[in-house]
């Protein structure tokens, strides 16, 4: 399991990856990393790929952009 831990728009953004398919986006709630958001994404081979990846998840399922949609 590989995790990454970014700023982004402002936000603390845990990327949680089992190096296979599997992502897991993070949000910091009274000291724990939660869950927001799971997808899965087959072919990747590489850190990097899998970063790619994260970004354009988080471009659409980033926490203040589901409250803007809620």
């Amino acid at each position: 399991m590989k995790h990454w831990e970014i700023e982004h728009a402002g936000e603390l953004i845990r990327i949680e990856w089992n190096e296979a398919a599997t992502f897991n986006l993070q949000t910091p709630i009274g000291g724990r990393w939660v869950d927001y958001h799971c997808f899965t994404c087959y072919g990747i081979e590489t850190d990097q790929e899998a970063l790619e990846h994260a970004f354009e998840a988080l471009l659409i399922h980033r926490p203040s952009r589901l409250e803007e949609v809620a």
